[in-house]
C-alpha cells in the first residue's frame, strides 16, 4: 500500500463513521435523549471536517520551505531570502490557488507604515476593529509578510497586524485530509516561538527541521527542551535537511552526534533528507534520486504515524464514545424504559410523573446552589493569582538592576560620539535582560503558575464532587422511579459522567482528562493555564522590554550625557536603562495582574459552565422523555402502537450500528 492509499484508506473510514453519527444522531432524536443531541451534532461535524495538521518547525535559512515543497510535490511556499515576520502559513486544499491574509484582533498598538497599500485601504475601512481576511495573490507572499531590508526585526514583529496567511492549493495530499502548517523561523524573537507554540497543540504531527551544516544549534536545542519537552511534545520528528551538503566520509560521525544531541527528546527515529533533491524528484518522476533523497522513508513512516497512530484515536475514541451511547444508555437504559412506561395506564404513568416532578426542582435548586458555590470559589480565587502575578513582577523588577549591573556590554564608542551607537548599546543591553527574562518566566511558570491554578482547581472542583454525584444518583432514581427500569449508573466518577453528556466536548482548549476524573481535569487546566498565562506574561514583559521602545524613551537623554563630557557614560547609560526597564515593568504591572488573573477565573468559570450544562441536559431528558411518552398516550392506542413501531426500528438501527461500530474499532486497533 503507498502513502497515498493510506491517507484514502483512512478518509474512507472516516466517511463510514461520520455516516454513522448521521444516522445515530436521528436515533437519538427520535428517542427524545436531546441531553445527546447537540453533542452529537457536534462530534459529526468534527469527524466529518476534521484534517491531519502537519506542523513544521525550524530557524530561518535550514530550508523549511523547500522540505515542505517537496513533501507536496509542488512549488507551493517561496524560500523566503529575508526573515519573516511572526506569521504562521497554513496550506489547505482548494480547487484553485489563492492566499488569504488574516489579521490580528486587537491589532497592536503600533503598526508599521511600511505596509502595502491594499493593506491600508482594507484596514481604514473597518477603522481598525475585526478586519476581516482579505485575498491577496498568491504569488507576492513575500510582499506582505517578508521584514523590508535595513527594517528592524524587533519592530517589525511587534508591528506586523498579521496573524496568518492561509494557502489553497489543488494537490492530491491535501485533498486526502493533510494540512502543512509553516511555523515562523524560530531565530530572533520571542514572539515568533510564541505563535509557533499557540499551534502545537493543534498539529497531529510535528516536524523539527535541522540544518546539516549547523546542526543541533544553541537556539535548536534551547526550543527543543525548554519548549517541546517542557509542554510534553515528546513525539517530534526531527529532520536533517540539506543532508547531501555533508561529505560522505563525515555522515556516520554527524549521525552519532544527532542521536546523542537529540536522545530523549522523541520516540520516533530521526531522518536525513535532501529535500531539494527529493523535490527536483518528484517534479521530474524521478524514483532513484527520490528514494535517494531521504525523503521517501519519511513520508511512508509519516504517513503510518498519521493514519494508524493519529489516526486511530480521531476515530476509534468517538467510535467508542459512540457505541457506549447507542449501547449502555438508548438500548440498556431509554429503550427498556419507554416500552415500559407504554406498557401502563395513562393514570399510573402520570401519577408517577406527578409524584416524581417535585424532585426535579429540587435537583434544579441544588445544581443552581454548587453553580453558586463554585462561582464564589473561582471569584476568591481571583485575588490570590492577582497577588500571585504583582509578587512576580516586584521580583522580576528587583532583579533587572543586577543583571544589567552584572553585564559587560561588547559595545565600543570610540572618541567620537555617535547616536547609532547609543541605541546598539541600548539594544545590547536590552537583549541580555530579554534572555534572563524568559529564563526566569520560565521557571516562574513551572514552580509557582502550575502548581497554583492546579491546586485552586482541585480545590473548587474536587470539594463539589460529592454532591455532584448527588446530582447525577437523583437523576437516575427519578428515571427509575417513573419508568419502572433501572436506569442507575454505577461506579462511574461525576466528572466522567460530564464529560459522557457533553461527548468529549472541549471547552476554552481544557478537556476532562483521559478518565474524567478531577486529577484530570485539574491537570489539564493547569498546564493550559500554565502555558497560555505564563506566556502572556512573558510577552507582556518582552514587549516593553524591546529595544525600539528604550531607544525612543530614554537614548536621547544618554546620548546628551555623553557629549557632557562624562567619563561614566557606560555607568549612566546602565542605570538610566535599569530605572526605565523597572518602570516599564512596574507601572503596567496592575493592569497585567488583573489581566491574567481575569484570564485564569475566567477557564474556571467555563469548567463550572460545563458542568451546570451537563447537569441541566440530563435533568431535561429525563423529564421530556416522560413527557414525549404521556403526550403519545393521551392521543389513544393509535399512537402508543407508533411510537413502539419507532423503539422498535431504533433499536433494530442500533442493532445494526453496534455491529458496524465495534468492525470498524477493531479495524483500527489492528
Amino acid at each position: 500500500m503507498n502513502n497515498f492509499d493510506k491517507y484514502t484508506h483512512f478518509k474512507e473510514q472516516r466517511e463510514k463513521l461520520g455516516k454513522m453519527l448521521m444516522i445515530s444522531s436521528d436515533v437519538i432524536k427520535y428517542l427524545n435523549m436531546s441531553n445527546y443531541s447537540d453533542s452529537l451534532s457536534k462530534l459529526s461535524e468534527k469527524v466529518n471536517n476534521d484534517t491531519f495538521k502537519i506542523q513544521v518547525v525550524g530557524t530561518f535559512k535550514n530550508g523549511k520551505s523547500t522540505f515542505i515543497n517537496a513533501l507536496l510535490g509542488s512549488h507551493v511556499l517561496p524560500a523566503y531570502s529575508l526573515p519573516c515576520t511572526a506569521v504562521i502559513n497554513e496550506v489547505k486544499y482548494g480547487e484553485e490557488k489563492k492566499a488569504v491574509l488574516y489579521f490580528k484582533n486587537p491589532l497592536p498598538e503600533q503598526i508599521s507604515q511600511s505596509l502595502p497599500s491594499d493593506i491600508k485601504s482594507h484596514m481604514a475601512k473597518y477603522a481598525g476593529q475585526n478586519i476581516p481576511p482579505i485575498e491577496i495573490d498568491y504569488k507576492k507572499i513575500e510582499d506582505y509578510v517578508v521584514i523590508p531590508i535595513g527594517k528592524n526585526a524587533t519592530e517589525s514583529i511587534l508591528e506586523s497586524p498579521y496573524e496568518k496567511v492561509e494557502l489553497f492549493w489543488p494537490l492530491s495530499l491535501l485533498k486526502e485530509g493533510v494540512e502543512i502548517i509553516d511555523s515562523p523561523g524560530l531565530n530572533e524573537h520571542s514572539t515568533r516561538t510564541k505563535v509557533t507554540m499557540d499551534y502545537l497543540s493543534k498539529a497531529d504531527a510535528i516536524l523539527f527541521v535541522l540544518l546539516s551544516t549547523a546542526i543541533c544549534a544553541a537556539n535548536e536545542m534551547e526550543f527543543i527542551e525548554n519548549n517541546l519537552k517542557e509542554q510534553g511534545f515528546n513525539e517530534p520528528f526531527f529532520i536533517v535537511n540539506k543532508w547531501d551538503l555533508v561529505p560522505k566520509e563525515e555522515k556516520n560521525q554527524m549521525i552519532e552526534y544527532v542521536k546523542m544531541k537529540l536522545s530523549g527528546f522523541s520516540t520516533n527515529p530521526i531522518f536525513y533528507v535532501s529535500a531539494s533533491n527529493a523535490e527536483n524528484a518528484k517534479s521530474s518522476g524521478d524514483e532513484q534520486l527520490y528514494a535517494q533523497s531521504g525523503m521517501k522513508d519519511f513520508e511512508e513512516t509519516l504517513s503510518d504515524y498519521l493514519t494508524k497512530q493519529k489516526g486511530r484515536a480521531k476515530l476509534a475514541q468517538p467510535a467508542r464514545e459512540l457505541r457506549r451511547i447507542l449501547t449502555e444508555e438508548a438500548l440498556y437504559k431509554v429503550i427498556p424504559a419507554q416500552r415500559n412506561m407504554l406498557d401502563k395506564s395513562i393514570q399510573e404513568l402520570t401519577d408517577k410523573y406527578n409524584n416524581s416532578k417535585p424532585q426535579l426542582e429540587i435537583l434544579r435548586k441544588k445544581k443552581d446552589q454548587l453553580v453558586a458555590d463554585m462561582s464564589l470559589k473561582i471569584e476568591q480565587s481571583k485575588s490570590g493569582f492577582r497577588r500571585l502575578v504583582l509578587t512576580n513582577s516586584q521580583k522580576l523588577a528587583n532583579l533587572i538592576p543586577g543583571w544589567i549591573e552584572e553585564y559587560t556590554p561588547t559595545t565600543e564608542f570610540g572618541l567620537i560620539p555617535r547616536r547609532e551607537k547609543v541605541d546598539k548599546l541600548i539594544s545590547e543591553i536590552t537583549d541580555h535582560v530579554q534572555s534572563k527574562v524568559e529564563e526566569y518566566q520560565k521557571q516562574w511558570k513551572n514552580d509557582v503558575l502550575f502548581p497554583s491554578v492546579e491546586y485552586c482547581a482541585k480545590q473548587i472542583f474536587e470539594s463539589e464532587e460529592g454532591q455532584l454525584s448527588e446530582l447525577f444518583k437523583a437523576i437516575d432514581h427519578f428515571k427509575t422511579d417513573v419508568s419502572g427500569v433501572d436506569c442507575t449508573t454505577e461506579d462511574v466518577p461525576a466528572w466522567e459522567r460530564v464529560a459522557g453528556a457533553l461527548v468529549g466536548t472541549f471547552v476554552g482548549g481544557i478537556g476532562l482528562g483521559a478518565s474524567g476524573c478531577i486529577n484530570g481535569l485539574s491537570k489539564d487546566l493547569a498546564k493550559t493555564a500554565a502555558f497560555e498565562f505564563g506566556a502572556i506574561a512573558l510577552l507582556g514583559f518582552l514587549n516593553l522590554l524591546n529595544p525600539v521602545t528604550l531607544i525612543a524613551v530614554i537614548a536621547g537623554t544618554i546620548f546628551l550625557g555623553w557629549k557632557s563630557g562624562s567619563d561614566k557614560v557606560i555607568q549612566k547609560a546602565k542605570k538610566q536603562i535599569s530605572d526605565a526597564m523597572v518602570a516599564q515593568i512596574c507601572s503596567p504591572a496592575n493592569m497585567q495582574a488583573d489581566q491574567l488573573s481575569d484570564s485564569i477565573t475566567a477557564k474556571l468559570h467555563e469548567v463550572k459552565s460545563m458542568m451546570s450544562t451537563a447537569v441541566d441536559k440530563e435533568i431535561e431528558s429525563a423529564e421530556e422523555q416522560v413527557k414525549t411518552i404521556i403526550k403519545d398516550m393521551k392521543k389513544g392506542q393509535d399512537e402508543i402502537d407508533r411510537r413502539k413501531s419507532i423503539i422498535d426500528k431504533c433499536e433494530q438501527k442500533i442493532q445494526s450500528l453496534d455491529i458496524a461500530l465495534n468492525e470498524l474499532i477493531i479495524s483500527l486497533v489492528n
